[in-house]
């Protein structure tokens, strides 16, 4: 398995691969997230590789959803290649309030809140992540000659939380193209206006357009919540003499299995 590992240096490195996988490399021009990748979900942070069907994903609008499928693709980028379009993205440590370097994959969907451009506009559009580079200290490179790259799928579009509290757009599974009644729709924007947006956001300086930091890191959610409530009438109390030195747990009537 190909991994983009992050060095203090903020520099990358991949393991060596057999020629057979080299064959079925695909073009970085694509989606996805590098294998190494932080995904918020209600346990905590989460590699993109380690996650599976079925799993769990803390959303920006939808509170907690499932992952309906996964493809992983190895990627390979020829040597000497710079044209920005299929070249991932660089987000250096520190850049968007990220403690670790991020790779974002040129045709990655980011999601922009509008508001942080303009306090009369509202919601959120989809950019390209290749018209980030050269923007405040993103540049586009190669992480490596060739690296690993999984695509999360949900049953309807969903905007993530990645690490640095990046928002990640992920498309719906082919046989879910219709939003649900109540759905957020996200508006996914041409060349020519994500990139009046983005100039817009790099003139200001101020990247939390794309970014929501209040989520991140994410708080371990649990499944059975445990809510203190007042003990029965005339049952003894603990911590006091005559009474049960132990602790007694008492859970709502609801919350108990």
């Amino acid at each position: 398995m190909l991994k983009v590992v992050s060095l203090p240096d903020s520099s990358v490195q991949s393991v060596s691969i057999q020629r057979a996988v080299s064959q079925r490399a695909v073009s970085a021009r694509r989606g996805g997230f590098v294998h190494g990748t932080k995904i918020a979900t209600p346990e905590g942070w989460k590699s993109v590789e380690h996650m599976a069907p079925g799993d769990l994903v803390r959303t920006l609008n939808d509170g907690v959803r499932e992952i309906r499928r996964i493809s992983t693709d190895t990627v390979a980028i020829p040597s000497g290649e710079t044209r920005a379009e299929c070249l991932p993205v660089h987000v250096p440590s520190q850049a968007v309030g990220n403690k670790r370097p991020v790779w974002l994959l040129p045709e990655q969907g980011v999601a922009m809140k509008l508001k942080k451009l303009d306090s009369s506009m509202s919601g959120l559009s989809i950019v390209p992540a290749r018209l980030l580079g050269g923007k405040g200290e993103l540049r586009s490179h190669a992480p490596a000659t060739m690296f690993e790259v999984t695509t999360l799928f949900f049953d309807q579009a969903e905007v993530i939380i990645i690490e640095g509290g990046l928002l990640a757009y992920c498309t719906a599974c082919r046989f879910r193209r219709q939003a649900a009644v109540g759905q957020p729709t996200y508006e996914v924007l041409g060349d020519d206006a994500a990139a009046e947006y983005i100039e817009a956001m790099a003139r200001n300086g101020n990247f939390s357009a794309i970014t929501d930091p209040s989520v991140a890191p994410p708080k371990v959610i649990h499944k059975n919540s445990v809510s203190p409530m007042r003990p029965t009438l005339g049952v003894r109390r603990s911590g006091r003499p005559g009474r049960p030195s132990a602790t007694v747990l008492v859970m709502r009537a609801r919350q108990q299995n």
